[in-house]
């Protein structure tokens, strides 16, 4: 048995959920509205000075983040498969690599209105190792710390 076949869902699945103090359409339009995504997108310490989003079941997005001290370039791209405003949104999610997008994941949004304003609920899956399960929850918890400042502002 290789490691691959002993790795159970759960190491190779990542879920966070985040409440915030903003309305379900404003949450889901901060992920699809490009001049919204530009202001959050990324872990902290990272700008995304370029972004292209055709938001539509079928359409293409992709970023590139920059490291604001190390100055590296992330390019991240993906389809859109789900867009049902202000519930649900689902895209595929590669990185790019030296042109070649690697291994692909499915990331399924859900926004649920609570009082006082939205639960935020993320699956993403399945990852290729729990390794990149873990990197990913580092780097999307730091993203969602940007996104709670943005739409709480």
């Amino acid at each position: 048995m290789t490691a691959a076949d002993s790795m159970t869902q759960e190491e190779t699945t990542l879920r966070i959920t985040r409440d915030l103090k903003a309305s379900p359409e404003k949450v889901y339009d901060a992920w699809t509205n490009p001049e919204m995504l530009v202001q959050w997108w990324g872990p902290e310490g990272m700008t995304t000075p370029e972004c292209e989003m055709d938001v539509r079941a079928g359409g293409h997005w992709k970023t590139t983040m920059t490291s604001t001290e190390e100055g590296g370039a992330y390019t991240v791209s993906g389809i859109y498969k789900v867009l049902e405003r202000p519930n649900r949104l689902c895209f595929s999610w590669g990185w790019i690599n030296d042109g070649v997008r690697g291994h692909e994941t499915d990331v399924d949004l859900t926004f649920e209105a609570i009082e006082g304003g939205t639960r935020m609920t993320m699956v993403q899956k399945v990852f290729a190792d729990p390794e990149q399960t873990k990197n990913h929850d580092q780097g999307w918890s730091s993203s969602f710390n940007d996104l709670q400042r943005f739409v709480e502002a």
